[in-house]
């Protein structure tokens, strides 16, 4: 296993119990998936995962080590090992492509060095496979703010693989895309996750795109844990029971 989540609950200083008993496994390799309404804590989730936010009780292993109580240097050293994409992509505008994919190295690089644009030619060569991994060569030059939406998207996962990641979580990486450009995301998130061999957890809306890119999902519902297995045998009545009575499944084709 390469994470761990035992019986973790949150609860934010407003009263918000947002996770609530919550445990599952993640295996090393698998591209696992966080299904549920909005508020039923699937970011949540992945922030605690990375230490974004803190944990009200609970453990989660990274690698069998518990990292809720790590600070300082010892708490850097795994946060580099989980990278992290965001639904609006956190990028620079106003630098290239390459800039903001190196920018990734910034734990190891220290503040300096990437605000002087000081970076090994290791470094650089390493930024420019992940470029071709995620399709954007030719683009390395580009400024991030004249790039489509997707493509921004794909920048932000050759970033976060700048950080040699052990697992990759992915918030709502499609919400802001149209379905086209959704499935090439995912398509991308897949190649990471196989070809590169890292582990991917992703929170996705769209059980079209559960089903075809995810070895396995969880469904969250009001913080609670209420669904673990495979994709496919998410039916009607499953659906129902974690979006309600009166949702309609929506299909990205």
């Amino acid at each position: 296993m390469v994470l761990e989540v035992k019986n973790v609950n949150k609860v934010y200083p407003n009263g918000t119990h947002a996770l609530k008993g919550v445990s599952f496994d993640v295996k090393a390799g698998e591209f696992l998936v966080i299904i549920g309404l909005s508020g039923s804590g699937k970011s949540t989730m992945l922030r605690c995962m990375n230490r974004l936010h803190d944990v009200s009780t609970g453990e989660i292993l990274f690698e069998g080590k518990d990292i809720t109580k790590l600070k300082g240097s010892e708490m850097r050293a795994v946060r580099s090992r989980i990278g992290m994409i965001f639904q609006h992509f956190n990028l620079v505008p106003r630098k290239t492509v390459m800039t903001n994919v190196l920018s990734g190295k910034l734990a190891k690089t220290g503040i300096l060095k990437s605000i002087l644009g000081i970076y090994s030619e290791e470094d650089k060569s390493k930024a420019m496979e992940y470029i071709k991994i995620v399709g954007l060569e030719g683009k390395e030059n580009h400024r991030a703010d004249n790039l489509s939406g997707g493509q921004q998207q794909r920048v932000s996962i050759a970033r976060a693989l700048m950080q040699n990641p052990k697992v990759l979580l992915a918030d709502e990486p499609v919400a802001s895309l149209d379905p086209a450009t959704s499935h090439s995301v995912m398509q991308y998130l897949k190649k990471v996750n196989e070809e590169l061999g890292v582990t991917v957890i992703c929170n996705l809306h769209f059980l079209s795109l559960v089903r075809q890119y995810s070895s396995r999902v969880i469904a969250l519902k009001g913080g609670n844990l209420i669904y673990e297995g495979q994709p496919h045998d998410i039916d009607e009545n499953w659906f129902k029971t974690i979006y309600g009575e009166d949702a309609v499944e929506v299909t990205i084709n």
